[in-house]
């Protein structure tokens, strides 16, 4: 007992003078600072000084942002009687407010099983969308997917892997390694009412995924599970070749880093959502639209990322009794995750972010049968994101805006 209390008293006087260095060494700059300023720095760095020396992640809320991704998806897939295979191939490209890019590289597996009831095909080309004759079809699909992930110096760097990448050349070895594996339940309606004068289409599906990230250089994994929905609904009027799309997407994600001693690190909550659309005008008002620079295509997706620190001990019980509800039937999951909210909401460390949303598609889907049924389908997808907003709130409890991230956006 002697032992533990003389241990907490040099902790607790490290923590004193940790503190005292900190304010004393920034009694300058906070001298100069009007009086907002003074009421979150002082808590700030006095939570920052604990932080240290509780071996927190203590740079969490000064983090550098992603400022605009390009991700280029290409998907196959056929169907036969009710099984349907693919692949999937995914590169994603995030630039990030230090001048750091991070490309990450995903080849994944897709198969399950697929109903199909009437005859129908949709196509995608040139900004248009088309859904031709009446088919109605439901699946199931799992993807097993494996990626690799390199943060390089700068877009230069960038530039040359992603070459690369595309040419089969040797890489340099990735920093993170992950595999993940998906589930996801789709439905989609094809009609073509007014004999062919107008078609319509929608989709709705819902998904799962887990996974685990390995940080190659340091031996920390991060476990994750995340869950959403998403669908979109398509108008076309084939005489007029005009065309409207809209889509809506919503999902969140739950991940829990542990290092290679098997320390838990850090509790991360991502909740993402999005809504995006876009019109073809016949080509006759093309025009029109252009002299009056009005939009016809774009869409938003914001994230809010919230982070907990596992080195604080009633942070840590709280990440734990989660994980263990989530094995212990409905009502221990809710009562786990009603606690692991409050201690977020309490302590964690939360990055909100908006961005301009792009997306681009072009390819068909093709499905014929009564139950049984043959198809093929075969994709690519172009997104581009840009940072237009975001905020952090930091140790100290305070929000305030990212206008580091912003500048380089």
């Amino acid at each position: 007992m002697r032992c533990s209390q003389g241990q907490g008293t040099v902790e607790y006087l490290a923590v004193v003078l940790l503190a005292a260095v900190v304010l004393g060494g920034g009694t300058g700059a906070i001298a100069r600072a009007t009086g907002a300023d003074v009421a979150t720095a002082v808590p700030h760095q006095v939570l920052y000084a604990i932080c240290v020396v509780t071996r927190g992640d203590c740079d969490r809320d000064r983090a550098p942002c992603d400022v605009a991704a390009r991700t280029a998806t290409r998907e196959w897939s056929v169907t036969v009687l009710v099984l349907k295979g693919g692949r999937r191939r995914i590169l994603v490209r995030e630039r990030r407010s230090d001048g750091t890019v991070l490309l990450t590289d995903t080849s994944a597996t897709l198969g399950g099983l697929e109903l199909t009831a009437g005859a129908g095909a949709r196509i995608r080309l040139a900004g248009r969308t088309l859904d031709l004759g009446g088919q109605t079809t439901a699946a199931a699909i799992a993807t097993l997917g494996r990626g690799r992930a390199w943060l390089v110096a700068n877009d230069g760097a960038a530039d040359r892997l992603v070459a690369a990448l595309r040419a089969g050349d040797p890489l340099p070895p990735p920093d993170q390694r992950f595999t993940q594996g998906d589930l996801g339940l789709e439905g989609r309606i094809g009609v073509a009412p007014g004999g062919g004068r107008v078609t319509a289409g929608a989709t709705i599906g819902v998904f799962g995924a887990a996974g685990r990230r390995t940080d190659v250089a340091t031996g920390a994994q991060t476990y994750f599970f995340e869950g959403g929905v998403g669908g979109d609904l398509s108008v076309s009027l084939p005489a007029l070749g005009a065309s409207a799309v809209g889509a809506g997407a919503d999902r969140e994600q739950y991940a829990l880093t542990i290092d290679r001693t098997g320390r838990w690190l850090d509790l991360g909550v991502v909740r993402t959502g999005e809504v995006a659309g876009s019109v073809t005008l016949p080509d006759r008002l093309r025009p029109v639209a252009d002299a009056l620079n009005a939009p016809t295509a774009g869409g938003r997706r914001w994230v809010a990322e919230t982070h907990l620190d596992l080195s604080d001990p009633a942070s840590l019980a709280a990440a734990r009794a989660f994980v263990d509800g989530l094995t212990r039937g409905p009502r221990a999951a809710a009562a786990a995750t009603a606690g692991l909210s409050a201690r977020l909401e309490e302590r964690g460390i939360v990055d909100v972010r908006t961005y301009a949303l792009d997306r681009s598609a072009s390819g068909f889907d093709v499905h014929a049968g009564e139950g049984l049924g043959i198809g093929a389908a075969g994709r690519r997808t172009t997104e581009q994101t840009r940072l237009v907003a975001a905020a952090t709130r930091g140790l100290d409890g305070q929000w305030r805006r990212r206008d580091d991230c912003l500048k380089e956006a």
